[in-house]
């Protein structure tokens, strides 16, 4: 039973990352705005580490590192919102959603997934070999590294989809357009998580907050595995912990709002 679920998930996530992959244009054109800004944000960061040698712990070359990464994660968590559930919400499409052998908070999980892989390939790693190629940047050389970064990225999207899907769930409770809300969310998440600017930059108990915060799960923390300077373990500890919390309250604000869906028809 357990393996025919899984089963079921997993073609759920290869067909969202098959859906994804039709949007060839978008994608470079993602690359292109992602590797400009990113080499716009970098610039600043040298100019801010003309006055000093290191920033909390970071230098230079690890700051531009923490840039280039930041702007892979960007649409690996979907920075800028995601509103596949909401506007299903909005339209009513969500009740088919209930029609589905599968439990609806696991299915849009498995969606996710599948676009954040996709979005990985092709719109993570493409701006940050393009950070390699104009800038000094700190690159492991350890396999070990290399293999932790990918399971705490993998981690990244987990705490990512539940993130999201409890946002969306506000769309039962807002009648119109609920862009606004998944706007607000996208807002807190780009400037906590560190994928605009790292969190060491952030001083006192404001970054002591976001540090904890499950938002630094999905760039910061992830791009300090890959610089060494945090345990791989850890970090993914703390992205699991992060994950169930979440996933709880979605499921929890699920059955709430399941309760005031009124399908007309027959």
């Amino acid at each position: 039973m357990v393996h025919g679920l899984m089963g079921a998930y997993l073609a759920v996530a290869r067909q969202s990352f098959r859906r994804q992959s039709t949007y060839r244009a978008a994608a470079v054109a993602g690359v292109f705005t992602n590797s400009v800004f990113g080499m716009l944000r970098a610039a600043v960061l040298i100019a801010a580490f003309r006055q000093r040698s290191e920033i909390n712990g970071i230098d230079v070359d690890q700051a531009v590192t923490m840039v280039f990464f930041g702007q892979a994660m960007l649409m690996v968590v979907r920075s800028f919102g995601w509103f596949d559930i909401s506007d299903r919400i909005r339209t009513g499409e969500i009740a088919v959603d209930l029609q589905r052998p599968l439990d609806v908070s696991g299915y849009w999980g498995s969606v996710f997934l599948g676009q954040s892989a996709y979005s990985l390939v092709s719109r993570g790693v493409p701006p940050f070999l393009v950070g390699l190629v104009f800038f000094d940047m700190a690159v492991p050389g350890s396999l070990t590294t290399w293999l932790e970064t990918v399971t705490v990225v993998a981690g990244a999207a987990i705490v990512a989809s539940r993130w999201w899907f409890l946002v969306s769930l506000a769309s039962f409770a807002l009648s119109g357009d609920t862009r606004g809300v998944i706007q607000l969310g996208a807002m807190i998440q780009v400037l906590a998580s560190g994928s605009i600017i790292p969190l060491q930059f952030f001083s006192g108990a404001l970054g002591t907050v976001l540090r904890w915060s499950p938002f630094a799960g999905m760039a910061q923390l992830p791009s300090e595995v890959f610089l060494g300077i945090s345990s791989g373990r850890r970090v993914l500890a703390t992205q699991l912990g992060w994950a169930l919390a979440l996933h709880l309250a979605g499921l929890a604000g699920w059955r709430i709002c399941a309760r005031k869906l009124v399908v007309d028809g027959g």
